[in-house]
Parts: C-alpha cells; sequence; structure tokens
C-alpha cells in the first residue's frame, strides 16, 4: 500500500506576492483568501472596503489586487479611480482582478476603461481564479 503524502503542492510559485483581497463580504473575503493559500500565496491582506485598501496599498503596494465592485464607503471603480490617478494600475502597475455578483456590460466595460486587468463573477471558483491570476501575472512579466 502506498504511503500518503503531504497535501497537493501549490498550483504556482507565488511566495514573493502579496495579494490583496478588498471585499466587504466577510464570507466571501475569507474564501477567497483561503483559496489564494490553496494556490499558493503565502503574504495575504484583506480589506472591507476601497479605503481601507487604500491604507494598505499606501504601506506596501501588493503585487496583486482582487477586489469587488460594489462596497461602501468606498467600491472598487472609485479605488481603481483613485489608484490610476496615482499612477498605480495598468500595464506593469498592481495587477486587478474585479470581482462583482453581476456580469452586466456597464460594469465590464467600465473595467476594461479603468485598465483592470481581469473580470470575474462570483461566486469565485478556485481554479478559474488560479488561471487568471496566472494570465494576469504572466502578462506583467512580458
Amino acid at each position: 500500500m502506498a504511503a500518503v503524502g503531504p497535501a497537493r503542492a501549490p498550483q504556482g510559485d507565488y511566495d514573493g506576492v502579496t495579494a490583496l483581497v478588498v471585499e466587504d463580504n466577510d464570507f466571501v473575503r475569507d474564501l477567497v483568501a483561503n483559496q489564494l493559500k490553496q494556490i499558493g500565496f503565502t503574504k495575504i491582506k484583506t480589506a472591507p472596503d476601497g479605503e481601507a485598501a487604500l491604507k494598505i496599498i499606501d504601506a506596501s503596494a501588493p503585487g496583486l489586487m482582487i477586489c469587488d465592485i460594489n462596497m461602501e464607503p468606498m467600491g472598487g471603480f472609485e479605488l481603481i479611480t483613485r489608484l490610476r490617478d496615482r499612477g498605480m494600475t495598468g500595464f506593469q502597475k498592481i495587477p486587478t482582478i474585479m470581482l462583482s455578483s453581476h456580469a452586466v456590460p456597464e460594469f465590464i466595460d467600465r473595467a476594461r476603461q479603468l485598465e483592470v486587468d481581469a473580470f470575474m463573477v462570483k461566486p469565485v471558483k478556485k481554479d478559474a481564479l488560479a488561471e487568471r491570476i496566472r494570465n494576469v501575472l504572466q502578462r506583467k512579466v512580458a
């Protein structure tokens, strides 16, 4: 009988990358953070809204941000707009994946206008998240 080995290896090598999850729903925020751990991230920060995220980013910009759209008092689009005004979004900046419960064209168009790297509809599935992260971070390196 074969010995049981260690848990399945992470899907990526993200040891040096800090991920920031900006999401107002505690359950979703924890779910995404746990999926990031399973994918291979060891440095994960979380924020319940855009204002809290700005404070984290001001202290140390993350290597990846996963951000919800609808949050109070500052939502995802306002956060991205503020970061863009600072020159912190778009190519070679903070790679960003936007999350939404709704795949409405105006949200997708607005995300494109703000140079968001990827858009995902909740509920977030780990394999789809891993693929989006891989694609987004590979584009940054290219």
